[in-house]
């Protein structure tokens, strides 16, 4: 029998303070051109939702955080958040 227990993660990706991110200076002066202009900052970036299995808690954080050092997030340029929660 599968002792496993489906998870969710919330995963968000966006850059690093440090790197330049056009596509996020561009949605603020378009914001600001449709008289948004209280705007201080925006920072774009991307979102995942995934399920997966896993034993416990910890082992899907685990693996979680493997997808995101490995495909998810580019490491040298982006930092990634996330939460995990039992399905």
């Amino acid at each position: 029998m599968d002792s496993s227990t489906v998870f969710r993660a919330h995963i968000r990706v966006t850059f690093k303070s440090t790197v330049n991110d056009p596509e996020s200076e561009t949605i603020t002066r378009a914001l600001g051109r449709l008289g948004f202009d209280e705007i201080e900052s925006l920072h774009a970036g991307k979102y995942f939702d995934i399920k997966l299995r896993a034993a416990t808690l910890e082992d899907a954080e685990e693996r979680v955080r493997e997808m995101c050092e490995k495909l998810l997030a580019n490491p040298v340029i982006e930092q990634y958040t996330y939460e995990v929660s039992a399905e």
